[in-house]
């Protein structure tokens, strides 16, 4: 019997000591796990310190994003996000937007509020309105110093080193200095610099000035650490939103509580006025509805034809991709930024078209993408020979800059997108009536859903108005045709027998007007492309008899005149002088109004008037006749007729004019008003001396 070698080997037998063991294992780590381990652990701690010196708004989101990467994935996978992602990506954009907001160095003048100014996303009410005291507080200070230390100079002078170096301390806390490109890059008007200077010495012209400035140091942080985009809050932060609401109620409350009371003690709600008018978002969406209408009723008329374009801005502009992740090509930019680029885009477009003699008219709309970085949709209406020229010249300007990114059509179609008006579709109002009702108040869109963000478009309309108002973008404008507030006194005017006794063609932009027919109103005007200068009705404004808290002349609009006929003899449609008051209470309100008629809700009847007879013009010579006396004066009764009819009439430097009861109002000759400045003039100075007992 023959035994093999391998049977043999395998019935060896085998002693425990010879069988293999398991290799002893290193009990310690090697060098180069111990620096490892160092390096992570320093990382870490960097990270954390890091971290505590950013606003609270960015630790509050990055903490807990860590909180959830520790409960899902375990402390390292948290320790690596805050030691890598936090610093890598997230800090350099964070770093962009502090970098902009925050004071770079610390200087004499702001020594004692620098750390204080670089909280201010973090700050509350309270404290801001601190700041704006104490600054507004040490820019008083200053003054009084230059005021000492130039003593011997002329008044102008004076004035002068006064505005530069209250400049000085205001770009020194990066607010823009009021009135600066037109005093310096024109001539130095002294008049503007007084208002100016007293503006940079009020601690309320602080408060707004850092109120705006803080809110958008907060919204400009969620931007960059990703609160704003479809995977969070579109177009704005839920914080802002929050702010806007809060905002909104707060007025409504305080419109609530107030009342509008006239001369003779008439009384209005003055929330009833508000609703009433464009503020009101359902009236202004119809209003725009109409002009846009009207504008398409002259394209057809004219021949002309429309398009759709719209313009988007590079790919630096936007915070983040349209999937909503980080774009590591943003440059920081906020979305008033982009709003300067299109409108420069936009002006020279707009530059070129007239060198070609090429005439458009029509609208553009300012919306949000998901990240708040707007874009616009303009509906242009052109003559059709042009279209194909005019076209092409928007496109070469849209696509110009970083160029080489346009390299796929899908590229190119995104910064720069045109749709020619199908009538078999709809009208061109159709096109952009979404788009209006969409950033206005969402009326009729129950149930759509906006394209981009896939969200409720209600809910994108509520989101719209808080970015607008927290970037200070205007949401809506219209191209070429007549002002719309001249539209919107003739309607408030609503008296055709008052606009045919001052002229023809003048009755004939007032009735159209009065009727809601923009179309009618705008080819009344001159056309879709008529000069300001060349406009038939115009507004008529009347300078008050006081000044506001910066000494400068308040302008208001007191009715219309006719371009035909002259400035010298307008119609007036706002004929009481109105306050806001408190509202009485109920038993006050009683008391007050038991023995009195009814006030109008309105500071126009638009109610049919009785019949003007020549008795009834007889009683208001004498009234004013009457008025006249009763202050001193005597005038003939030709003049009391002209004044009837409108003219006015000067008196020791007071200009009169009478009202269509006779009452009197009165207004400032050019002398009264230059002695008046030069007093204003004085009080400012003496604020500053005032302040710290000097006499300059």
């Amino acid at each position: 019997m023959t035994i093999s070698a391998s049977s043999e080997f395998h019935n060896i037998r085998v002693s425990p000591w010879d069988k293999p063991s398991k290799p002893i294992e290193r009990p310690f780590e090697t060098y180069e796990q111990i620096h490892q381990k160092e390096r992570e652990h320093k990382a870490f701690h960097d990270a954390e310190a890091l971290l505590s010196k950013q606003p609270k708004l960015v630790q509050i989101v990055v903490n807990k994003r860590y909180s959830d990467l520790d409960k899902e994935q375990g402390r390292k996978r948290a320790n690596a996000y805050l030691a890598k992602t936090f610093v890598e990506r997230t800090y350099p954009r964070i770093k962009m937007i502090t970098d902009r907001y925050a004071l770079p160095a610390m200087t004499v003048e702001n020594c004692n509020f620098f750390n204080r100014f670089n909280r201010l996303p973090d700050m509350s009410k309270k404290d801001i309105e601190n700041l704006a005291w104490d600054i507004a507080n040490l820019m008083n200070e200053q003054l009084v110093v230059v005021g000492k230390e130039n003593i011997t100079d002329s008044e102008l002078k004076l004035t002068y080193k006064l505005f530069l170096h209250a400049s000085k301390i205001t770009a020194g806390f990066k607010q823009d200095v009021p009135r600066w490109a037109k005093l310096t890059t024109r001539y130095f008007n002294q008049k503007d610099a007084d208002s100016a200077i007293s503006r940079m010495m009020s601690d309320k012209w602080w408060l707004n000035r850092l109120r705006k400035y803080a809110s958008q140091w907060r919204e400009h942080l969620s931007i960059a650490i990703n609160l704003v985009s479809k995977k969070a809050n579109i177009y704005a932060s839920k914080t802002a939103i929050n702010e806007w609401k809060e905002q909104k109620n707060r007025t409504r409350e305080f419109l609530k509580s107030m009342e509008l009371e006239d001369e003779e003690g008439n009384r209005v709600s003055l929330i009833d006025k508000y609703y009433g008018s464009v503020a009101n978002p359902a009236i202004k969406r119809t209003e725009m509805m109409v002009r846009i209408r009207g504008f398409e009723d002259i394209c057809n008329e004219l021949g002309y034809v429309g398009e759709f374009y719209t313009l988007t801005a590079p790919s630096k502009y936007h915070a983040t991709t349209k999937h909503g992740y980080r774009n590591r090509k943003w440059n920081g930019c906020s979305p008033a930024d982009t709003q300067k680029y299109l409108c420069k885009l936009w002006s020279k477009i707009r530059a070129k078209l007239h060198r070609k003699d090429l005439r458009v008219f029509g609208m553009r709309v300012a919306e949000p993408h998901h990240d708040g970085t707007p874009h616009w949709h303009m509906l242009l209406f052109m003559l059709p020979s042009q279209l194909e020229e005019i076209r092409s010249i928007i496109k070469a300007y849209t696509v110009a800059e970083d160029n080489h990114e346009l390299i796929t059509d899908k590229a190119r179609k995104a910064r720069f997108y045109v749709e020619e008006i199908d009538p078999e579709k709809g009208s061109a109002t159709g096109y952009v009536a979404k788009y209006i009702s969409k950033n206005v108040d969402g009326y009729a869109l129950d149930g759509e859903v906006d394209d981009e963000s896939g969200r409720p478009m209600k809910e994108a309309a509520m989101a719209a108005a808080t970015w607008a108002g927290r970037w200070n973008i205007r949401q809506f404008q219209f191209i070429g045709g007549a002002p719309v507030t001249v539209y919107r006194e003739l309607r408030r005017m609503a008296d055709h027998d008052r606009a045919m006794g001052l002229d023809v063609e003048f009755a004939l932009v007032h009735d159209c007007a009065d009727g809601g027919n923009w179309a009618g109103y705008i080819n009344a005007q001159g056309g879709p492309f008529v000069k300001r200068e060349n406009l038939i009705a115009r507004l008529w404004y009347q300078e008050s008899e006081d000044t506001n808290e910066y000494g400068e002349e308040v302008i208001r609009v007191k009715g219309v005149f006719s371009t035909l006929v002259g400035i010298d003899t307008p119609i007036l449609t706002r004929l009481k002088q109105w306050k806001i008051v408190k509202k009485l209470d109920d038993a006050h309100a009683e008391s007050a109004f038991s023995d009195a008629n009814a006030s109008p809700r309105s500071s126009v009847n638009n109610c049919t008037g009785e019949t003007r007879t020549i008795n009834d013009e007889e009683k208001v010579v004498t009234e004013i006749l009457d008025n006249f006396r009763s202050i001193g004066h005597e005038i003939t009764l030709e003049d009391a007729k002209k004044m009837r009819n409108g003219s006015g009439i000067v008196i020791d430097d007071i200009a009169f004019r009478s009202f269509d009861d006779g009452s009197l109002i009165r207004t400032g000759t050019t002398q009264l008003k230059y002695r008046q400045f030069h007093e204003r003039k004085d009080r400012i100075f003496n604020k500053v001396n005032k302040l710290r007992g000097i006499n300059v």
